[in-house]
């Protein structure tokens, strides 16, 4: 028998908390495989099928066997189209240097922060905000500084909680519009409310537009309506939501070429370059088409009908409100009348956290719980699933509180 071995961890990670999203997602998979009928809100991808024609050029580069190494941060081809449709979507010319692909646009805002920051440094991240950017910004020696928005502001940053939070050594601003997990979609107005704040610090902007296809009023983009501010921004974005391409992972940053180019430093000794045959899908989805984009419109409207559905069945259960998301596939209703009262079988759940134990438990549904959303009292649903999973969920959920 060998000795007992105590590991020693980097000391990192004793503040890294494990990805809640992932750990429900496992939780379901293993209810499954025993044979148990769970239906799943907590999964925030497309139930959609990758369109045909991308499908047709990732099949079509592994048959001419583009299965080699590309660039670090992908083929010129990809960055070139990447650059094009930066360039339309922000208002701002993107040249190729400017731009590198990722795998995945979570890849692309880990780079980021590891790129922008250093021990000490803070990063303002509104909250409630997507598990991953207050994890990622602790990995790379920041601290999060995560003022808390309300429903009463739509889940948005005001100028005046912005103002709050700046100090001297903010070093990356988080925007995500539409936003995950409360689907929050800022104006324009709002957004030239915060670059007026921002007019005189030096704080990089890191806007997540990765749900920009999925908005369900007029989506106003960071640097259309602040051009001034794009030598601070960096964009992230992908073919994941937009396309349903999540297993692909590409994503993308596109920003002043300095970061871009620390940025690309990082991936050359990390993953080098997203999958070879992803990279040719992915240039697929960016030089387009009309049944590509015909796609994307009907999978948000698809998207837009099963949030009125679920609201509508939201709105029937006892204890549960919820504001109107205007974008996305979230939505993020306030289940504090829920907390600390008997439900089925006289259980008592004290925070959102047990309740989406509970739920999950008791009516084999799954959401994510508020807390790893640093939004205690809320509840993550996906509805990025079937009408008829909708319903019957909802059903489940006032069941299970009855």
């Amino acid at each position: 028998m060998s000795a007992q071995i105590e590991y020693r961890f980097a000391r990192r990670l004793a503040q890294l908390e494990a990805s809640a999203t992932a750990a429900m997602t496992g939780r379901v998979a293993q209810m499954r495989a025993a044979g148990i009928n769970v239906i799943s809100f907590s999964v925030g991808e497309p139930d959609f099928d990758t369109p045909a024609p991308i499908k047709a050029a990732g099949i079509d580069a592994i048959n001419k066997n583009y299965t080699h190494y590309t660039p670090a941060g992908g083929t010129a081809e990809l960055r070139k189209a990447v650059a094009q449709r930066a360039s339309i979507d922000s208002g701002v010319t993107y040249g190729i240097g400017q731009v590198t692909t990722t795998a995945g646009a979570k890849e692309a805002l880990y780079l980021a922060f590891q790129a922008l920051c250093d021990e000490g440094d803070e990063a303002i991240i509104p909250a409630p905000y997507w598990v991953s950017y207050v994890e990622q910004a602790k990995l790379a020696g920041a601290i999060p500084v995560t003022p808390m928005t309300t429903e009463a502001t739509g889940f948005k940053l005001t100028p005046e909680q912005l103002a709050a939070s700046l100090s001297p050594r903010t070093r990356v601003i988080v925007l995500n519009s539409p936003s995950n997990p409360t689907g929050a979609v800022y104006s324009a107005a709002e957004l030239r409310a915060l670059a007026d704040v921002l007019r005189d610090s030096e704080a990089i902007v890191i806007a997540d537009e990765i749900y920009d296809a999925i908005s369900y009023v007029e989506y106003a983009r960071w640097l259309k309506v602040a051009p001034e501010m794009a030598n601070r921004t960096l964009i992230v974005n992908g073919v994941a939501k937009a396309y349903a391409m999540t297993g692909w992972r590409v994503g993308y940053v596109a920003g002043p070429q300095p970061i871009i180019n620390a940025i690309k430093d990082i991936q050359s000794h990390t993953s080098t370059h997203t999958a070879s045959i992803s990279q040719y899908a992915a240039l697929a989805a960016y030089t387009s088409s009309p049944e590509i984009e015909a796609t994307v419109v009907e999978m948000a409207a698809q998207f837009h009908k099963r949030r009125d559905i679920i609201l509508d069945l939201m709105a029937g259960i006892p204890g549960v409100t919820c504001s109107v998301p205007d974008g996305a596939f979230y939505v993020f209703p306030n289940v504090t009348g829920l907390l600390n009262r008997p439900l089925r079988g006289g259980k008592v759940c004290a925070t959102s956290d047990d309740l989406t134990n509970y739920l999950l438990d008791e009516a084999h549904i799954a959401a994510v719980s508020g807390e790893a959303f640093g939004a205690p009292g809320y509840i993550r649903f996906s509805y990025a699933t079937a009408e008829e999973q909708i319903i019957e969920g909802m059903r489940r959920f006032a069941a299970a509180l009855a």
